[in-house]
């Protein structure tokens, strides 16, 4: 089956059935809307696929998007899901290239995406001199487009949540519960989120208790790890917050069968707003970092590179929103 045969049975030329096919969101076609449906009906009765490496010779894109992410947690996932849909609606598909935190496949991946497998990278975790080489890989010889979704980087467009604003907006909330002894667990200070839930309990009068280490993966098992690490020491926290939704899931876990009441002893709250706290007993309060909203915005700004247009802003930051659950106690105000 081929364009020719397509046009013949609906009655328009090749050149029609071609752009109907393989039309651009900015592309005028001047074919009814039953035609249309009828090139669009056939093809797909038929089998027949646009010849996506013809394309690329005549346009000079491959229509696909490189995603390099570290480790697949349900986070991740989601986030990839998303990216996946936002680009599918604009024409663009998808390759995931996961570095498992090792920087030799990091660097391997993105020599490979640099020699034209893809028409831009969007980059959603770090490894060891990660930032290093993403500056490297978008300038000369590599040229490689770029577009950052973890915290922002010097030199490179990034699109994230406000992560300073997240960790404030935990210790705020807990605060303001009545906890007194706070504690945050998971990841390492560098974190934005660490860095504003200590900076703003200092600044409300509270000191931080701080269960961090780096290298983090942010598995289940790492938060069982930290638990654990609570439940010997002598005074135990009255208000957590956890650098993930894995983490906290794994701590309210063994908290619970530990015999500690959640909320009233210790709260909890978390940071993405995944699937996973949908999963906790009790339901686990989180932050919402927009996963759908950015991953929208990145697609579109990352379009916008690709096309060359002015890009406003360098770092654009999405404001999280806290979404109480079972995990905190009520604020009676």
């Amino acid at each position: 089956m081929t364009l020719r045969d397509i046009a013949k049975q609906v009655g328009v030329s090749k050149t029609v059935v071609s752009a109907v096919l393989n039309k651009k969101d900015n592309q005028k076609i001047f074919v009814s809307e039953e035609k249309k449906k009828k090139i669009l009906e056939l093809s797909k009765k038929l089998g027949f696929f646009p010849r996506k490496s013809a394309r690329e010779l005549i346009t000079g894109r491959t229509n696909t998007i490189g995603v390099i992410a570290q480790l697949l947690t349900p986070y991740f996932s989601s986030l990839v899901e998303q990216l996946q849909k936002a680009s599918f609606s604009k024409g663009y598909d998808i390759i995931l290239y996961l570095t498992e935190g090792i920087p030799e496949k990091e660097e391997q991946f993105l020599e490979t995406m640099a020699d034209g497998r893809v028409d831009a990278v969007i980059i959603t975790g770090f490894t060891e001199g990660s930032e290093v080489r993403y500056k490297k890989f978008s300038m000369p010889p590599y040229n490689l487009k770029i577009l950052n979704m973890t915290q922002p980087i010097d030199g490179l467009v990034s699109v994230h949540f406000d992560e300073v604003k997240a960790g404030r907006i935990a210790a705020e909330y807990l605060i303001k519960t009545g906890c007194k002894k706070l504690c945050i667990v998971g990841g390492d200070l560098n974190f934005g989120r660490c860095q504003g839930f200590i900076k703003r309990a200092n600044e409300l009068g509270f000191k931080v208790e701080t269960i961090v280490e780096k290298p983090f993966s942010g598995y289940y098992d790492d938060g069982l790890k930290f638990a654990k690490k609570i439940l010997r020491m002598k005074n135990l926290p009255d208000g957590i917050f956890a650098f993930n939704d894995l983490v906290g899931s794994a701590l309210i876990s063994e908290f619970v069968e530990n015999g500690i009441k959640i909320p009233e002893e210790i709260s909890v709250v978390s940071c993405d707003n995944t699937d996973v706290c949908l999963y906790t007993n009790p339901l686990m309060t989180s932050i919402d970092t927009r996963l759908r909203q950015r991953a929208k915005i990145a697609i579109d700004t990352l379009l916008k590179i690709l096309e060359n247009k002015k890009i406003e802003k360098s770092v654009i930051l999405i404001e999280p929103e806290l979404v109480l659950r079972k995990t905190t106690k009520h604020f009676r105000g």
